[in-house]
């Protein structure tokens, strides 16, 4: 048998061949061929009607499956050759270990084999001209590998890799003037930002502003630390100032020390404002807080700096998510979303996580972090999902003075409901001896479209009850009972039934309670309306509006997925608004704005805001107005200006850009594109990016996710024709607070394209071959091959360069050529004649 020549990779002449295949098939009045032996044999299938060896990457399927591609010589006498390597990397899985072993020494040290080959091995093999790919007809069933029949999706192969150096600094610098007083506020001042040197980050948060009350300038650390990940085993290490994981009943304290946890879910600790605990936020400035349950409004605050408690929101609720919006004073926006449960052991069967931290705890709640007057504390947890028991958490807390230990569990009933318990322990050298215990069931039934959902939670704390976040055991509330039902009517309808009872431990204190009803309908794609009653009685004896009974009515106008207004009226406290809400788009040139006005029982709002989203800073101005009622709404406004920029470094490249918050990537041109700009973006079309490069230098994207594969498209405007700019995408995987350089072109950017033909100016089609570079006799060959007409294009080649190509014909055939110096992109080699003979079809 004729050695057959290694085939090139033929994808674009596929559909020329299926059209072939039917142009010419195989028919009865096809003479029979006969062996040596005189017998008579099947004529074999006309899979192949050209006078030549054709070589092709086909797929190879079984059962309906692709395996993969691998590579095949299709024969001048219809035969088809598969060459080893590849079936045999597409076939092995599929295999006993004792089956793959018997094939390996079937084939042996040979390159390629015919179906017949390995026939005797229980692997029967058919082209199909019709689907231009391989079938594997049979696998002898004692020679099948055990195969799942429900697997796991398997994960994504990794991007590539971050440089192992980067650096980034954020700038943000807000602005307001009170327009009662004469002075204007002097600027406040946002730092934050990281560096990454291998695998270890440095990162820190600093803030310049007047101290409220005093005027007087500060500049305040907000958190300075160094973190070191070891994503394989989803392990992270602090060492500073320490965001304190917790779990259950545990409470939130700020310390620096050490720490290390053990968790799946990657987090982002670059926010303006902390979850701390299942039952408080803490704002570091004046901020708008609106609170959403199940994507539906339920009240909006306007606070200052500060701790509060979110006993009294509906974060309790079962199956309902809660999510809450954070517009501090400069329009930034933050969203928080928190868990509705219990904090339940929602891991995946068999897994775990754990976190330990070891330091001083803080003395303080606002300004730079003091460790001075703090004590040595210990915060940790582990938990754990078993695949046959309950799941089991586990929590200690630990000062000289206050030790709370904490536990949580849940059973998975088998109505598809679910029980969880809930506890803590405490001792006190002050308080003595406390517990706290929290029993919760929920229960949900998916019906597709629709869905029934109920929640109970029961919880006791006792008055002695405390822990290194609650020293002083201030435990207002002694029993808490509450419930809420869900329903789903249909994808338009939706209503929820809830209610609340807290015993007060307070002398001062009546018992509260408040029950809600609501239901939300969308009428048209476009018009929505949120109907709801409720009676509260917050036991607060010395406030006029601390009960009653109320109505809320409001009405959504959603025209678009990034609009939205809503009117909306509560009757029990006297409160209104209107609000309209343009949200930007991530892209250079966007503007979003909004406008809205409120009422609550007296004193009055109206606010305005514009953002802007530009090349390598974005921005925001806002005004309000304030006033004891709409007739004196306008007696003090406050403008307020803020501005956020980048600098990025890494690979030796710097950028300018928007701010960044996890990870980036710094885009530049080649030289041989002549200064031309780079565009970035998640989409291209229509002119829209979402940065540029420039005078300033390359482009910035600035939205990486760290841990998460994703692709980083780009563009060169106005690029040469013919210029190759490479694949414009690039799959990453950020590390955390990592960098990314990406140059768009390179040394090797021209295209080259032609015909190629034969004697008589007869189109040489189908031909496939080999290129190689003259001038870099040790680089890689590239594929070449010609289509049903005989044009070829010919990509990433250098200007000055040689190159000579060689076809798989026998006698061998090919010809050389040299791209010019000064050639911009797009190189014409018009018609290559060869002296050879090509069946015309």
């Amino acid at each position: 048998m004729r050695r057959a020549a290694k085939p090139a990779r033929l994808h674009m002449a596929a559909s020329a061949i299926v059209l072939i295949a039917v142009a010419f098939p195989a028919t009865a009045e096809e003479p029979m061929i006969s062996d040596v032996t005189g017998q008579e044999a099947p004529s074999r299938p006309n899979i192949n009607p050209y006078d030549r060896d054709i070589g092709m990457t086909v797929p190879l399927n079984f059962n309906r499956r692709v395996l993969g591609e691998m590579d095949v010589l299709l024969t001048r006498d219809d035969r088809f050759i598969v060459y080893s390597s590849g079936f045999k990397n597409l076939i092995n899985p599929l295999l006993t270990e004792e089956a793959q072993a018997e094939i390996a020494a079937i084939l042996g040290d040979r390159e390629s084999f015919s179906p017949e080959d390995i026939v005797n091995s229980g692997i029967r093999l058919e082209y199909d001209p019709t689907q231009l790919a391989v079938m594997v007809l049979r696998i002898d069933p004692s020679k099948r590998a055990v195969e799942s029949l429900f697997q796991e999706g398997k994960p994504e192969e990794h991007g590539v890799a971050p440089e192992s150096f980067s650096a980034y600094v954020n700038t943000s610098v807000g602005v307001s003037k009170r327009h009662n007083v004469s002075d204007m506020q002097t600027p406040s001042l946002y730092l934050n930002g990281a560096v990454r040197l291998g695998g270890v980050v440095l990162e820190a948060d600093y803030q310049g502003q007047e101290t409220f009350g005093t005027g007087e300038y500060e500049f305040n650390r907000r958190y300075a630390r160094l973190v070191y990940d070891d994503p394989e085993n989803f392990r992270r290490w602090w060492a500073g100032d320490l965001d304190t994981e917790i779990r259950g009943r545990q409470s939130y304290v700020q310390m620096g020390g050490i720490g290390v946890a053990r968790q799946r879910q990657r987090f982002e600790s670059f926010r303006n404002s902390v979850l701390s605990g299942n039952r408080q936020v803490v704002l570091q400035e004046g901020s708008t807080v609106r609170v959403m349950r199940n994507g539906v409004f339920v009240r909006e605050f306007q606070l200052d700096a500060g701790q509060y408690d979110l006993s009294n929101l509906p974060l309790e609720t079962g199956s309902n998510d809660i999510q809450l919006e954070i517009r501090d004073q400069l329009g930034r926006t933050e969203t928080l979303n928190y868990s509705a449960y219990l904090d339940a052991i929602d891991l995946d069967p068999g897994d775990y996580e754990y976190g330990a931290f070891l330091g001083m705890t803080s003395s303080g709640t606002f300004g730079s972090p003091e460790y001075n007057d703090g004590e040595l504390a210990f915060s940790g947890y582990w938990r754990k999902a078993f695949e046959n028991r309950p799941a089991l958490g586990l929590g200690l807390q630990a000062s000289e003075d206050i030790q709370t230990l904490s536990g949580q569990t849940q059973f998975i009933l088998q109505n598809g409901s679910r029980l969880r318990l809930d506890g803590a322990l405490s001792t006190n050298a002050d308080e003595g001896q406390g517990f706290m215990a929290a029993l919760g069931y929920d229960h949900f039934v998916d019906r597709g479209d629709v869905y029934d959902s109920w929640a109970v939670a029961l919880e006791y704390t006792s008055e002695d009850f405390s822990s290194i976040g609650n020293p002083n055991a201030q435990n207002p509330t002694e029993w808490s009972l509450q419930g809420a039902y869900t329903r789903r009517f249909s994808p338009q309808w939706m209503g929820s039934l809830s209610g609340a009872y807290r015993v007060s431990r307070n002398a001062g204190l009546e018992d509260s309670y408040n029950v809600n009803a609501y239901t939300t309908y969308n009428f048209t794609p476009v018009w929505g309306v949120q109907v709801g009653v409720e009676y509260a009685d917050y036991g607060l004896p010395f406030a006029s509006n601390s009960e009653g009974f109320g109505v809320t009515f409001a009405l959504i106008w959603t025209p678009r997925f990034d609009r939205r207004g809503e009117a909306r009226y509560n009757s029990a406290r006297n409160s209104g608004s209107v609000r309209f809400q343009q949200s930007g788009e991530n892209r250079v040139g966007a503007l979003g704005y909004s406008l809205a006005s409120t009422y609550d029982d007296g004193p009055a709002t109206l606010s305005a805001q514009v953002d802007y989203v530009g090349n390598r800073f974005d921005g925001a101005l806002t005004h309000s107005s304030f006033g004891q009622d709409f007739s004196r709404v306008t007696d003090q406004q406050v403008t307020s200006l803020s501005v956020g920029s980048s600098l990025a470094f890494t690979g030796g490249k710097f950028a300018v850009g928007r701010r960044i918050y996890d990870s980036f990537a710094v885009v530049d041109a080649h030289k041989s594109l002549g200064g031309r700009d780079v565009i970035v973006g998640d989409s291209l079309e229509g002119g829209r990016y979402n940065s540029r490069s420039g005078a300033l230098g390359p482009a910035l994207a600035n939205n990486l996710s760290s841990y998460v594969n994703q692709s980083i498209r780009y563009d060169v405007i106005d690029v040469p024709a013919g210029y190759d700019i490479g694949d414009g995408i690039k799959r990453v995987r950020p590390a955390y607070r990592s960098g990314y350089v990406i140059v768009a072109g390179s040394d090797a950017f021209v295209s080259a394209m032609g015909r190629l033909v034969g004697q008589g100016g007869i189109p040489a089609s189908l031909m496939s071959g080999r290129i190689f570079s003259v001038d870099e006799p040790d680089a890689e060959p590239e594929i070449f091959f010609t289509n049903s007409v005989g044009r070829f294009a010919i990509q990433k080649l250098k200007p000055g360069h040689n190159y000579r190509v060689e076809l798989f014909t026998s006698p061998a055939q090919g010809f050389q050529f040299k791209v010019p110096e000064d050639n911009e992109g797009l190189l014409d080699l018009q018609t290559v004649s060869l002296p050879m003979i090509v069946t015309e079809q």
